[in-house]
């Protein structure tokens, strides 16, 4: 009797298991954390590629260009007899007759010349509420002419001051067709220059 209650309880026992271990898998769990990254493998063992092709050269830069500042005294100024304006002239040899022909000079006025570095240069032919400035270009020179913009008025000597303007000469390489600033920075911006 004992070795059959033995044996019935292992036969037991067996059953539960066999019951209990199904086939049939339940949900699946969450996904768990990533691991740390795993050390770098060895580099490989193939020669090095080529060298690329080398790209198409850029635009010249703008090493040619020449800018001149010129601070024009007051006391400098004309008024020829019977003109309608006052004048005066500044040299500058570095204009020839390819500049004149090819190349562009622009020229810019201020009267702010008491903050260097906080000047705005205007180009010209400029006009404010009382006057006019403009100018020529010749052989070395850039000839200036400001006008009284009031009704009927004509300049006197009284009315020059102490102007500063820049000369900025572009070479032909260096021009670009079209565009027209209207103040020293736009120049500044577009070809990259220094005060």
């Amino acid at each position: 009797m004992f070795t059959l209650k033995k044996t019935l309880s292992i036969v037991s026992m067996a059953v539960l298991f066999l019951v209990a271990c199904t086939p049939e898998d339940g949900d699946t769990g969450p996904a768990g954390p990533v691991g740390p990254e795993g050390p770098i493998g060895p580099a490989g063992q193939g020669d090095p590629g080529q060298d690329g092709v080398d790209g198409v050269d850029g635009r010249d830069g703008v090493a040619n260009i020449q800018t001149y500042t010129f601070a024009v005294d007051s006391s400098t100024w004309v008024r020829p007899a019977g003109a309608n304006y006052i004048g005066n002239t500044i040299s500058v040899p570095e204009i020839n007759a390819t500049v004149l022909t090819q190349g562009v000079v622009l020229v810019f006025e201020t009267l702010d010349n008491s903050t260097p570095g906080a000047t705005t240069w205007r180009a010209m032919p400029y006009t404010d509420n009382i006057f006019s400035h403009s100018h020529s270009i010749g052989p070395g020179v850039v000839n200036l002419f400001v006008t009284v913009t009031l009704q009927g008025s004509a300049p006197t000597l009284l009315a020059a001051r102490n102007w500063s303007y820049k000369v900025v000469i572009i070479p032909p390489a260096a021009k670009i067709a079209g565009f027209d600033p209207k103040t020293f920075e736009e120049l500044q911006m577009v070809y990259g220059l220094k005060e």
